[in-house]
Formats: C-alpha cells, sequence, structure tokens
C-alpha cells in the first residue's frame, strides 16, 4: 500500500477512503510504525480525530499482537507526541500504563490526577514516565540538594512525593518532579547512603556485581583504587579492606564485564561488551610494541596462571611462540635481550605450551656474545633477571655458577639471596665469596647485595654458617662497606637533591643501627689497633655519617681502645691539612686535570651515549654517568682539602719533639736495628723511602714523643712493634 496515496486522500478530506484503505496499509509488512503513526497524526490534526481514533485502534491491535501491551503504549505514545489534547489518547495512555506497570497499585489513580485536564499530551506523557521511575526507594537529584533523594512516599490523589535527603525532608510536587534529575535504580552513591546493608552484603558476596554498579555510577564508567577502596571501608570497615581486597582481585581480573589497568593499584573500567578476560589479554599483549614489555607481560601471565588459575593453552602458546619469534632479529645488535626470549620461551615450554622447539645451539651463540653479566641487573628487573639465570644454569650445566657470580655483586636483595644460596647448595662457596668481596671492595655499586649480606650473616642458617667462614667477607669488612657507603653518598648527595642516595644512606643506618647497635659494637670489640684506628678515621671524617651515629660508633671504640682517644701535644692545626710545597702543587695540578680535561671528556661521552636511543637501556650512558659522578666527588674532596691545606714549615719541623716535617731516628728494640722515619704530609706519604703521613695510625703513635721515649705500636692481637727515639731534627 502506497503511504503517499493515503496521505493525498487525507489532504483532500477523503477520510472515508482512507479508512477503507487504512487494514491493508497496516498489514503491508513493507511499511513501517512509524510511517504509519505519521498518518495518524496526519488525520487527526486535519480534524477528523474520530476517523483518527478509528485508525489507531486497528494500528494498536496490529502491534498488540506481536509486541502486547508494551508495543500498544509505545505507538500511543509517539501519537501523543504529535497531539496537543485528546480524551482518547488519555484514556489510552492510563489505561496501557496501568496495564504495563500493574506492580503499581497506585499507579491509575496517579495517572488520573496526572492526565486530568491535561492541555499537553506531550508533557504529561513526560511527566507520567518521571512518576513510573520514581516509586517508593526511587532515587532522584534535587538542585537545592548536594546530596540525591529517595522516595518515602506517593500520594497519587495529589501527585505529590514524599522525599529524604539523608533525613531532611521535603514534598516535590508536579512541577518539582517535573525538573528534578532522575537516577537510576543502581546508582550507587544512592545506595550506599539509603541501603547501606545491602550493598555491604553484595561487596562482601559478589564483588564482580558490586563494582559493576559502582562503575555503572560513574561519569566515565571508570574507577580508580583508591575510590574503591575508599567505598568498600565506608561499607565493610577499615580492618575488612585487605582481606577483601585480597579475594576480590582475582574475580575481577577474570570478569568478562570489568576490565583492569596497571599492577598494584589498577584503574577499572566496566566493558560495553562482554569479553573473556584471556581475550581481553590477548589484545593487550597484541597491542604491546616494545620487546621488552611484551617478555614482562608474558612472565606476569605465567605467574599469574601459576598461582591463580589455569592457563589459555592457545594464548600461552602464542605468547611463547612471540618470544621466540622476537630473539632473532634482535641478536645481532641486542644479544642481552636475546637471551631473556629464549628464557622465556624456555620458560613457557616448561609450562607445557605446544611451541616451537629452537636450535639447541643457540643459546650457545647467544651467551657468547654476552661480554658484562654484571650489567644484566641494571637493565632487567628480578623477574626477567631469574627466568635469565635458570636458563643459563639449564643449558650451561658445567659453567652457570661462574656467570651467576658475576652478576651477583648488582642484583637485587632477592635475586642476590636467591644466587647466594644456589651457589652454596651446589657447593661452589669459593665463587660465592669472589663475588662477595667485590661487593665489600665497591659498595656504592652493589648497595642491595651489601644490605642483603650484612642482614644474612646475622641469620642462623645455613647460608649464615657458610658466609661466616669467607675470608674478606667478615662482620668487621661489612661494617666498613657500609661506613664507605655512607660517606660516599654522603658526598654525592651534598651535590645533588638525589631521593635515592638518601635513602641508601638511611638504609645503611639502620643496617648498622640493628638490634640498637649490639652487633657492631660486638664485631668492634674484636678490632685491634690498628683496625680501630682505621676506623675512628672513617668515622670522623665521613660525610654522610648522622651525628647520633657518629657519637654512638667512637663511644663503641673508646671502650675497646682508649687510647685512640687521648691527646697528644700537637702544634699544628688539627682542621689543616699539612704538606710540602712541591706535594701541594702536585694536587692542585691534578684538580686541574679533573676539571679541565677528565670531566668534559665524560660530558661528552654522555652527549654520545644519549644519542643512542632509549636511556633506560643505555649501559653506555649509566657508566659514563657514573664515571661523571667519581669524577664530580673526587673535585669536589680535593677542592674542599686544598681549601684547609697549608705548608709545613720550620715552626713545625724544628720542634724538640716529633711533629709534622720531623724526621726521627729510632732503634727497633725487637729487631735491635737502626731505622729513620720523616713525618710529612698526607700528600707527601712514601713508606718505602721512610716517608709515612702523619695522619697514619704508626706516625700518631710518634706525635709529641721525645728523644729518650720508647713508642710501641700494636699491629694485630699478637704481634706489636717497639722502638726508642735516638733523635729528631728538620725532615724538610
Amino acid at each position: 500500500m502506497n503511504l503517499i496515496k493515503l496521505k493525498k486522500l487525507a489532504n483532500a478530506g477523503k477520510f472515508e477512503d482512507v479508512q477503507t484503505l487504512w487494514p491493508d496499509a497496516v498489514s503491508d509488512p513493507e511499511r513501517s510504525v512509524e510511517d504509519l503513526i505519521r498518518v495518524v497524526s496526519q488525520v487527526h490534526n486535519l480534524g477528523a480525530a474520530g476517523d483518527a481514533e478509528g485508525m489507531l485502534s486497528v494500528l494498536l491491535d496490529a502491534v498488540g499482537a506481536q509486541g502486547g501491551d508494551q508495543a500498544r503504549l509505545d505507538v500511543v505514545r509517539a501519537v501523543a507526541d504529535g497531539i496537543a489534547e485528546s480524551d482518547f489518547l488519555a484514556r489510552e495512555l492510563r489505561r496501557l500504563y496501568a496495564a504495563v506497570h500493574s506492580d503499581r497499585d497506585d499507579l491509575p489513580r496517579l495517572l488520573e490526577t496526572v492526565f486530568d485536564g491535561a492541555k499537553d499530551l506531550a508533557a504529561a506523557v513526560d511527566l507520567s514516565d518521571r512518576y513510573i521511575k520514581l516509586p517508593v526507594g526511587g532515587f532522584l537529584s534535587h538542585r537545592e540538594m548536594l546530596d540525591p533523594g529517595m522516595v518515602e512516599a506517593v500520594d497519587a490523589e495529589t501527585a505529590r512525593l514524599t522525599v529524604t535527603f539523608c533525613g531532611r525532608g521535603m514534598i516535590l510536587d508536579r512541577d518539582d518532579v517535573a525538573r528534578a534529575i532522575l537516577l537510576p535504580p543502581d546508582h550507587f552513591p544512592s545506595l550506599k547512603l539509603y541501603r547501606a546493608e545491602e550493598m555491604s552484603r553484595l561487596a562482601a558476596e559478589d564483588p564482580e556485581a558490586f563494582l559493576a554498579i559502582v562503575l555503572g555510577s560513574s561519569r566515565n564508567r571508570t574507577c580508580a583504587y583508591r575510590d574503591l577502596k575508599k567505598s568498600v571501608i565506608e561499607l565493610l570497615g577499615e580492618k575488612a579492606w585487605t582481606g577483601w581486597w585480597r579475594q576480590a582481585r582475582t574475580a575481577l581480573k577474570q570478569s568478562s564485564r570489568i576490565a583492569l589497568s596497571g599492577a598494584s593499584q589498577p584503574t577499572f573500567r566496566l566493558l560495553a561488551e562482554e569479553r573473556s578476560y584471556d581475550d581481553r589479554l590477548r589484545d593487550r599483549f597484541l597491542h604491546l610494541k616494545d620487546p621488552l614489555a611484551k617478555l614482562v607481560f608474558i612472565l606476569d601471565y605465567v605467574d599469574e596462571t601459576r598461582k591463580e588459575r589455569p592457563a589459555d593453552p592457545r594464548l600461552l602458546a602464542e605468547m611463547g611462540n612471540a618470544a621466540a619469534k622476537m630473539a632473532g632479529p634482535l641478536l645481532k645488535e641486542d644479544p642481552e635481550l636475546t637471551l631473556v626470549c629464549l628464557a622465556v620461551h624456555a620458560e613457557v615450554a616448561a609450562r607445557g605450551a605446544d611451541v616451537a622447539t629452537l636450535n639447541p645451539r643457540a643459546a650457545a651463540q647467544v651467551l657468547a656474545r654476552i661480554e658484562n653479566p654484571g650489567a644484566l641487573p641494571r637493565r632487567f628487573n628480578d623477574r626477567l633477571l631469574r627466568s635469565l639465570l635458570e636458563f643459563v644454569r639449564s643449558v650451561r650445566p658445567g659453567e652457570w655458577s661462574g656467570f651467576w657470580s658475576r652478576v651477583l655483586p648488582r642484583a637485587g636483595r632477592q635475586t642476590s639471596e636467591m644466587l647466594a644460596r644456589e651457589l652454596v647448595a651446589a657447593g661452589k662457596i669459593d665463587i660465592l665469596t669472589d663475588a662477595l668481596r667485590e661487593v665489600i671492595r665497591h659498595p656504592t655499586a652493589s648497595p642491595d647485595v651489601l644490605f642483603w649480606l650484612w642482614r644474612a650473616r646475622l641469620t642462623d642458617t645455613k647460608m649464615a654458617r657458610s658466609l661466616a667462614g669467607m675470608e674478606g667477607v667478615s662482620g668487621l669488612d661489612c661494617i666498613a662497606a657500609l661506613l664507605h657507603l655512607i660517606d660516599a653518598s654522603g658526598r654525592m648527595a651534598a651535590m645533588s637533591d638525589d631521593k635515592k642516595l638518601r635513602l641508601r644512606i638511611d638504609q645503611a643506618h639502620e643496617a648498622l643501627d640493628q638490634q640498637e647497635g649490639r652487633i657492631v659494637k660486638e664485631i668492634l670489640s674484636g678490632t685491634t689497633t690498628d683496625q680501630a684506628q682505621d676506623f675512628k678515621a672513617m668515622i670522623d671524617g665521613s660525610g654522610g655519617l648522622r651525628p647520633s651515629a657518629r657519637a654512638s660508633l667512637r663511644t663503641y671504640l673508646r671502650l675497646v681502645h682508649p687510647e685512640l682517644f687521648i691527646e697528644v701535644i700537637r702544634a699544628w692545626e688539627e682542621d689543616a691539612i699539612y704538606s710540602t710545597k712541591d706535594a701541594l702543587e702536585r694536587r692542585q695540578r691534578e684538580l686541574n686535570g679533573i676539571v679541565t680535561e677528565d670531566i668534559p671528556a665524560v660530558a661528552r661521552q654522555i652527549g654520545e651515549a644519549a644519542s643512542h636511543g632509549d636511556l633506560s637501556e643505555n649501559s653506555e650512558y649509566t657508566a659514563a654517568l657514573e664515571k661523571r659522578d667519581q669524577l664530580t666527588s673526587r673535585a669536589t674532596r680535593i677542592e674542599k682539602e686544598l681549601q684547609i691545606a697549608k705548608v709545613i714549615d720550620a715552626s713545625l719541623s724544628e720542634s724538640d719533639y716529633v711533629n709534622v716535617g720531623t724526621r726521627v731516628t729510632v732503634r727497633d728494640l725487637v729487631a735491635d736495628i737502626e731505622e729513620i722515619y720523616t713525618f710529612l704530609g698526607i700528600w707527601d706519604s712514601d713508606p718505602e723511602a721512610g716517608i709515612l703521613s702523619y695522619k697514619a695510625p704508626l706516625s700518631q703513635s710518634f706525635m709529641g714523643r721525645k728523644v729518650g721515649d720508647t713508642v710501641e705500636y700494636e699491629l694485630d692481637g699478637e704481634h706489636y712493634r717497639k722502638w726508642k727515639i735516638l733523635n729528631i731534627e728538620p725532615g724538610i
């Protein structure tokens, strides 16, 4: 049936013809309901209300046969949108609204009130929709209130609502309802406010459904971790959060409706359509471009499916093959990352995934290209590093320990503990000892391992017993390394605002203060005079030691070696550094060389290394920065020394007691031989020629002594030297 013909007949006033053709038009499957509604409205607006009502009845019977009362109501609402007044439409609307919403006993009377004398059917329909969405318990927002409101009662006779806003009551009439902002039944702020017990139960029993409500009420369907935590704590209490999150996290990660982004404190997002968790993971993995990020993602999935749930075999295989595929192109320019690719592939294969089998000689080719295993911890996180190390052990069963020992000094605490434990279990004590000596020698390069070593020695474990027998890794060695770390870090921190340096200094102090300093006190109680003198010099000259720690350490030493704190006669200034003129000039030339040549050269190296790409994976750039920091620290130290340097003059060297600048002839009373010592500045020292720094422990034993005095010097706990002073004369 041609609707254009019907419209022309209606415009011509031939309504009987329209009525005759109308049943065929309604039954025509090619005619849309919207087109038919426009014809009904046209006939009504042309003044043939009765004909229009008859046509509408035929249309309602047709749509109702398939869609029921809801379909009939939709048609009447659409017709009413274009017709201002119609008693017939008003009656039909009230009847159909009541039929569709039969659960509302108050609705018929309420609709009668709304439609009574309505001059604008469209406005009445909109108002009816609002009342239907605001039953007792419904939520709304009012411009005069900050909090959402909840309907407490509906007066059908007057069409008034009694609403509470956090205990404050308000009566809303028709105009108020027309202006109110309707809130959905699952509006979370309202549910939390008025149905807290129901929300608490839902949060405890079904975290996924609970979070779906939270997300559905947010502006962009997302929620931050901190906001979720706040809501759960408000409902369940502060103490319940940790346990709730531990259990809910797994269910939420595997939800088909909710996506999580981030790690420990994720952001949550409600999905537009449901998708499985593994499908979403696959999409995220495929969109990653950086090889390192892909490898981290794979191991995260391996760990997650080992602990929380079974893995998707197809996804696991895809990831393992992707790791192997990345290895080939990377080999020439990045053998380190290539090795990690092979390690991750091997770990996935060990899970039983159907992955490709790699050439067993590939690992040997890659390992041969890695020149410095010690650089690996700077580049890869602990999880990647452990995977790499286990792979090396599996493919090089006879050579793995040497590779591991070169990694250990630069590893993190957890990884270094694992490395040490496995080396001990394999009987590789000598290899482990050499690696830990490297840590003691260079504590600033291995602070994490040093902190682990210090604590490991204090436990009652097999590891502690193994460490106790290692030469060069004693408690005394560890304390000296911690003091060196504090000194070097403190001097570097003085020239920069590096939070990592501050944290390192704090951690070293915490180590020394463990068990309120009892361990350090016990270790220092076994020191020789020479050792104690060295420690006293380190403590007094430290650039990062806290005053309280300095005082405590000096007290420990004073209890064991009080002789170190006895003042002797000195004609020199304690705060000065004495030197001959030649040595002072050499020191100045050294400073000039660092400032004008060495530091600019390193700056050029930093610039060149930075131009090579990603700085986080640039070992040349990192090494250049470390060298610059070392040079800067050295230059600063020399500059400070030169500022307090003084040339040794006759007032010192011509004294009648041993002083700075004097030459002393002594008789060794043990060996019965004569010896000559000259005591000059720290930059003049030449022990083989008998020239000693006046600040050296042995020199301090002589300072202030006169001809005829006997001087004793303890070498260790069992041996000592003893001299008699025969002559004192100027040494310059």
